[in-house]
């Protein structure tokens, strides 16, 4: 995957609430599987190996954190095994098309935790961490990003 990619994941993690983190893990998951396959495809077996070895990770974080006193968990627990093993399939046997199977869960579920991301008024999980701003600008014929990073001074550890 893309440094820019990973480097905007890593900016929406660290400004997200619980509901938003399992957004930005299934686009990650999403993003990695269909690297994966590229790289597969492009017969770059090592670059898939990482990218669906990054999205198997990813999939084990979100099994690690579902709350298993719901009945809900234990259905999204087997859809995470399912494309897990999908995954691991696919890159053994390097079938690529093995692959769909486990972004076809992903996607169908995505806009079911998108909404509900959207009713999350919660505050950010990780708290003491720098507010990112972006925006952008226009120039005499061009377009400019501007990223700004507001830095608090009662961040870090304080002596």
């Amino acid at each position: 995957m893309e440094k820019s990619k990973l480097q905007e994941f890593a900016a929406r993690v660290t400004q997200a609430n619980r509901s938003e983190l399992v957004v930005v893990i299934y686009e990650a998951v999403l993003a990695s599987i269909a690297e994966g396959k590229r790289c597969l495809a492009e017969e770059q077996i090592e670059e898939a190996r990482l990218e669906i070895s990054r999205a198997r990770s990813l999939i084990t974080e979100l099994m690690g954190s579902l709350d298993m006193q719901y009945g809900i968990s234990h259905y999204l627990r087997q859809l995470y095994i399912f494309a897990y093993h999908e995954l691991c399939h696919g890159i053994a046997m390097r079938q690529p098309e093995l692959f769909d199977h486990a972004s076809d869960i992903f996607e169908k579920l995505l806009p079911s935790f998108q909404e509900v991301a959207k009713q999350d008024d919660s505050e950010a999980v990780m708290q003491n961490v720098q507010t990112i701003y972006a925006g952008l600008t226009y120039g005499r014929g061009t377009l400019n990003e501007t990223i700004g990073v507001e830095v608090d001074t009662n961040r870090g550890f304080q002596a």
